[in-house]
């Protein structure tokens, strides 16, 4: 009986002590999730908005933001997108003989194909059209930072193009609207200030 008795208790201890081991395990396998990697933003360097066509065109950039859908931004989410602005590229328009093509040059002062930054310009890759299909008017280089990228988008056309012929302007602007959490919006707006070209995200 006795015997009996203390196998009992032995077993007793034995499971005790697994059950033991079990709960340490379960606690030391507990891990935190790991931080959602942050965007990339190479290239998305503010430029000075102190011309009145990059001031008009900020405006009607925001209005965009106004109307993201409810279903995917919160009002939360548009208002801090809306406090971190910034205009990032320059647009710039080029006409020869009776095609048009886009050009960018961001803070870096480089111009680039359009939606080329990273690679270097191309004239075998210059996407030309008709004059009368370009939806933003090209106008005539008004602040610093217009004058600035068409004479980057010269620069790159001359030796492209060294019998000259093409006619350079502004064509518009590209403003970034960036918040921690959400991939930047970004929203291009005519020279004019009169349209909104395109909104990305």
């Amino acid at each position: 009986m006795k015997r009996t008795l203390a196998l009992f208790v032995l077993l007793a201890m034995g499971l005790a002590s697994l059950t033991g081991c079990g709960a340490e395990s379960t606690e030391t396998e507990t891990e935190t999730p790991a931080a959602a990697d942050p965007v990339p933003l190479e290239g998305f360097d503010a430029m000075p908005e102190d011309g009145a066509g990059e001031s008009t065109a900020a405006e009607m950039a925001i209005t965009a933001i106004d109307v993201l859908p409810a279903a995917e931004f919160t009002a939360e989410d548009r208002e801090a997108l809306k406090a971190d602005r910034r205009l990032i590229a320059y647009l710039v328009q080029g006409e020869l003989d009776g095609q048009a093509a886009l050009f960018e040059v961001r803070a870096d002062g480089i111009a680039h194909n359009i939606y080329g930054y990273g690679r270097a310009f191309d004239s075998g890759s210059i996407s030309w059209k008709p004059v009368g299909e370009m939806r933003s008017p090209r106008v005539e280089p008004r602040s610093e930072g217009e004058q600035m990228a068409v004479a980057a988008v010269d620069e790159v056309m001359r030796d492209a193009f060294p019998d000259g012929g093409f006619t350079l302007g502004a064509s518009g602007y590209r403003f970034a609207f960036v918040a921690e959490g959400l991939n930047p919006v970004l929203v291009e707006v005519a020279a004019d200030g009169s349209t909104i070209l395109s909104v990305s995200r």
